[in-house]
């Protein structure tokens, strides 16, 4: 085993984020001089949608680690704090606890397209095809079907 080895079988994860931009509906505020508190936002009750790029950086063993070693009602938030980047591949959040206050309407559209890029699960083959094109082989007379019986 070589280091060179190892990366051509995939076995090292890339640091280059992956962009992916992804949609969300989000409440709209109210005019920031209308607010009672200039720190807490005021909604008029209206939605539309709005568009964000992301930049996700590749699920490494690191990674993983971290996040099945954090307190179960953490683990979204590790998740997206430790995957998230900007640009130029820097963390987008500067800590767990600043993820966490992320929105609702905002946290649930980022963690998908976060698990769309991290999936943990390998792809899977595409089934093998018959010489005919077909997915699926026919049935011959005397192949036995799974009732035990002939057909």
């Amino acid at each position: 085993m070589d280091l060179q080895n190892l990366q051509a079988l995939g076995a090292l994860v890339p640091n280059q984020p992956i962009k992916r931009t992804f949609e969300a509906v989000r409440p709209v505020t109210s005019p920031k001089e209308e607010w009672a508190d200039p720190d807490v936002p005021e909604f008029t009750g209206d939605t539309e949608k709005v568009s964000f790029d992301v930049y996700i950086k590749r699920l490494s063993s690191a990674d993983e680690v971290a996040i099945a070693t954090s307190a179960p009602e953490d683990q979204t938030f590790v998740l997206v704090y430790r995957l998230a980047r900007n640009k130029d591949g820097s963390p987008l959040f500067e800590s767990v606890e600043q993820a966490k206050t992320l929105a609702t309407w905002l946290l649930a559209p980022l963690v998908k397209v976060i698990d769309e890029v991290a999936s943990r699960a390998p792809k899977k083959p595409s089934a093998r095809r018959t010489p005919s094109g077909s997915k699926s082989r026919s049935r011959s007379a005397g192949d036995r079907r799974k009732s035990g019986k002939k057909q």
